[in-house]
């Protein structure tokens, strides 16, 4: 997706996720609610009791619901098996993989999300994040915000174009009152190649050193039970062709 597109969702924020509450009225409420808590997270969403589930057919998801008292209050639910969905290739795993990367590259902007047997089918278990906006939300950042703003959408766009996203849209990115940024939803991303699917007009260059340290070890230890051979060597490809991309930038 071009920069210039991608700025367009980031100042324009995002229809509701479904069942997203609107942001509180505390304009310094974060809801990554998982930072310094990943671990104890995750072993949450694989376990907690599921009470009650609201399924969202339209977009493939269902949304379970825990009991009170928790460090989570529901989680998202995608038990997509690897194949061909709606004219294009998606996996669960790839939910899982996307969130495992994020944390290697320390960006804290995927929700924790593990695999998880529920009623007998294996898929991803997603933090569902409350209270943030997705859409078409008319607000726009203040002065404040801005910077921090854009400076998150120039990460989506690397973080994209390393795994090769191909289903970035305007419901899965997300938004709290803090103007943090948050990504839902790869299901369609690391595929096999290193074809580009974004442009690369600015980076980020504290970011851009993350993506150039990552190694292939890094990467079998933190991936290789959701990616094959194939698409972890995808991952290094592309960041060949965003290496000769971005020596191409103007200084």
């Amino acid at each position: 997706m071009p920069w210039r597109a991608v700025a367009v969702l980031l100042l324009g924020l995002l229809p509701m996720w479904p069942g997203q509450e609107q942001p509180a009225s505390n304009k310094s409420d974060s809801s990554k609610i998982w930072v310094g808590r990943h671990q104890e997270i995750e072993e949450y969403l694989r376990s907690a009791e599921c009470v009650s589930m609201t399924v969202f057919a339209k977009v493939y998801v269902s949304r379970c619901t825990f009991r009170p008292g928790g460090p989570v209050a529901r989680m998202a639910w995608r038990p997509l098996r690897p194949g061909g969905h709606r004219g294009f290739r998606e996996n669960y795993k790839s939910e899982i993989a996307g969130y495992e990367l994020d944390k290697l590259l320390k960006m804290d902007m995927v929700p924790p999300t593990v695999e998880r047997d529920l009623q007998g089918t294996v898929g991803a278990a997603q933090l569902w994040v409350e209270k943030v906006v997705d859409g078409n939300d008319p607000t726009l950042p203040d002065a404040e915000h801005r910077s921090h703003w854009e400076e998150q959408g120039v990460r989506m766009t690397m973080f994209d174009t390393l795994i090769g996203n191909r289903g970035r849209n305007r419901a899965n990115m997300l938004r709290d009152d803090a103007w943090n940024l948050m990504l839902v939803d790869h299901s369609r991303a690391f595929a096999p190649g290193s074809e580009l699917l974004h442009k690369l007009n600015r980076i980020d260059k504290e970011y851009w050193v993350k993506i150039e340290s990552l190694t292939r070890r890094q990467l079998d230890a933190a991936l290789r039970a959701w990616l094959d051979d194939g698409e972890i060597k995808a991952i290094l490809d592309r960041r060949e062709a965003m290496r000769a991309e971005i020596k191409s930038l103007p200084r």
